[in-house]
């Protein structure tokens, strides 16, 4: 007699859906609502009460963010205004050096290649 009580686990682990984790799930990708106190799963849709230490870090997160953006923004603005004027100065950098190239070694030639 063969004992087959272990192709009765197999198949059922074989047959289980990977979100099936059974009630002690854990949350890893959840949003916080923060007018509700709730957090949602992104990958099984369950809802629950989040403590309010985890509200409070969201809140601190979004503030984080709200800071960063408007830094990037203004960085952005800044820019935007002085790019124009700018890049005439990089151009004339840039043939300068290529001038002060040509005069130091007179032989060289862009098109050349070196094998």
């Amino acid at each position: 007699m063969s004992d087959d009580k272990w192709k009765d686990s197999y198949d059922d682990w074989k047959l289980a859906s990977p979100y099936d984790d059974g009630p002690e799930r854990d949350h890893e990708d959840y949003d916080i609502d923060i007018l509700d106190g709730r957090g949602r799963c992104w990958r099984c849709g369950e809802s629950w009460y989040v403590s309010n230490e985890e509200i409070n870090a969201e809140l601190d997160r979004q503030a984080r963010y709200h800071d960063d953006m408007e830094r990037e923004e203004r960085k952005q603005w800044w820019r935007d205004r002085f790019a124009p004027l700018l890049d005439p100065i990089k151009s004339l950098k840039r043939r300068l050096f290529e001038w002060h190239l040509r005069r130091q070694f007179p032989g060289h030639v862009e098109d050349d290649i070196p094998f």
